[in-house]
């Protein structure tokens, strides 16, 4: 995989593939760059996709653990990456990864990005800065899916899985998945954490100039939309667009359907 030199001296691995106007894909936790391999196909005729392995992840460089204001250095790698395209790009989040290339259009330089697309962003900030009543219960849900991970036990990841694909998701996974989601859940826990001490404020998030699509599946948990109105709230041009008959997992479930909003 080719990889970027980042300022602070760390590399960022990126898998590249297809031709046309630059599209960069960021995935979402506890993933790495493969997560858009489904997705892909419907988009390589039309676009030069760019696909990061977030720091921590895949071939890239982490970035340290405390969790305030780690969403926007991971951003900050990518705003880099994004510049060094040579065209203004499509900039699509999945998850975490959403929340992620939005920090990234905070930092990027003027002109670099021409749209931007969120999958379910973990926009736990939105939330914050608006007060919404749903964030207390997803505050107490995942803090105590962290603290498990924490002390160790077995198979915390599936309170996870559970709470974004549904009861019983985790036991119907193939036992390696299961194992890949059980061997990464403290790195997943680092960015739970980082979702909650997001640093963006509300006059940043005033100023993003570009437009934004918000996505999400009618079979997703309530915090998801929620987290989308945020985003109109706060976002100057954004929009949000439903996907029927999917949830957090539509990438993989859905991937021509994602793949069409995202090329639209």
């Amino acid at each position: 995989m080719p990889t970027l030199d980042l300022a602070d001296g760390r590399k960022l691995a990126y898998r590249e593939e297809g031709n046309g106007p630059p599209m960069v894909l960021v995935h979402g936790s506890p993933a790495d760059s493969r997560a858009w391999a489904r997705v892909a196909p419907f988009l390589t005729d039309r676009f030069r996709l760019v696909m990061p392995d977030l720091p921590g992840y895949g071939g890239s460089d982490r970035v340290p653990d405390e969790p305030t204001g780690r969403a926007a250095l991971m951003g900050a790698g990518v705003a880099r990456l994004i510049e060094s395209c040579g065209g203004p790009v499509v900039l699509v989040g999945h998850s975490y990864g959403g929340l992620v290339v939005l920090q990234a259009a905070l930092q990027a330089k003027a002109g670099a990005i021409g749209r931007l697309v969120v999958l379910e962003p973990m926009f736990m900030r939105g939330l914050q800065i608006l007060g919404d009543p749903l964030l207390a219960g997803s505050t107490e849900y995942f803090g105590d899916y962290c603290r498990r991970v924490d002390a160790g036990e077995d198979g915390a990841v599936r309170h996870m899985i559970d709470y974004w694909f549904g009861e019983g998701a985790y036991t119907r996974l193939p036992e390696p998945v299961r194992g890949y989601l059980n061997a990464n859940a403290p790195r997943n826990v680092l960015d739970v954490r980082s979702s909650f001490h997001d640093t963006a404020t509300a006059e940043q998030l005033a100023a993003l100039a570009q437009p934004v699509l918000m996505v999400y599946g009618d079979r997703s948990p309530p915090v998801i939309p929620a987290m989308g109105r945020a985003l109109l709230k706060l976002l100057p041009h954004a929009r949000m667009e439903v996907l029927a008959g999917a949830n957090h997992g539509m990438l993989d479930f859905h991937p021509e359907a994602v793949a069409r909003l995202i090329a639209s």
